[in-house]
């Protein structure tokens, strides 16, 4: 697929703004006493990306930001960090998605449908991972997180639909960031470097505020950009 000039362009910049975040003491990449050894911000640049310019534009921007997790990696001092983001379908690939799935979630929430469904999906998503996060907890202590978290997820998407006029870049968000979260803890099962229930605790520890950061941040910079996107 050729890409426009506006594209390259657009892409240019958000990837030098994923590296810059990187670089940064604090602020693409958190320090924080998990397993995964920071929460991240730099999933933004490809949800913007995605929502702006589509999805080969988030994928490429995303990849930019796998790169720079897996470089990282090689020097990081967390040696359970360094263990999943040295593999690189666990550096690359939740990134790459990031962007796609935000830019086709951007395009479902247009429509009344594709709202309802977001709900379902985001749901069953966020109650599933706090149900494996409890695992050495009775069954009523997982399944009351469960249908917490799954119900918070639906009440915070019904908020946003009726409180926007433009509710497309917010859901975008979240369902971008929800996808680096999930990629990268459901990978580290996968390939046996976490547990599930620690991947599910690290996912709910992490997800959740990167997912509000992501979304408030998007939704800030959609409405700021909108007079030089309709140029």
């Amino acid at each position: 697929m050729k890409m426009s000039t506006r594209q390259i362009t657009l892409v240019g910049i958000l990837g030098a703004i994923t590296i810059a975040l990187g670089f940064m003491p604090v602020g693409g990449f958190i320090p924080v006493p998990t397993p995964a050894g920071s929460a991240t911000t730099m999933h933004i640049p490809a949800i913007l990306a995605g929502i702006f310019e589509g999805p080969v534009a988030g994928g490429i921007v995303g990849a930019i930001f796998g790169a720079f997790s897996f470089w990282r990696a090689q020097t990081d001092v967390n040696p359970i960090s360094k263990l999943m983001f040295t593999n690189p379908v666990i550096a690359f690939v939740p990134r790459i998605l990031i962007g796609v799935v935000s830019h086709y979630v951007y395009s479902l929430a247009k429509g009344k449908k594709g709202q309802i469904a977001l709900m379902c999906v985001t749901g069953i998503a966020l109650g599933h991972t706090g149900y494996w996060a409890f695992e050495d907890k009775s069954q009523w202590v997982r399944w009351s997180t469960a249908i917490l978290l799954g119900v918070l997820s639906v009440a915070l998407i019904a908020f946003i639909n009726k409180k926007s006029s433009v509710p497309g870049p917010a859901l975008a968000a979240v369902a971008g960031s929800l996808t680096n979260t999930i990629g990268v803890m459901g990978l580290s099962v996968v390939f046996m470097y976490l547990p599930i229930e620690a991947a599910a605790a690290v996912g709910v520890m992490h997800g959740i505020p990167e997912a509000l950061v992501a979304m408030i941040l998007t939704d800030l910079i959609y409405r700021g950009t909108k007079s030089v996107r309709e140029r």
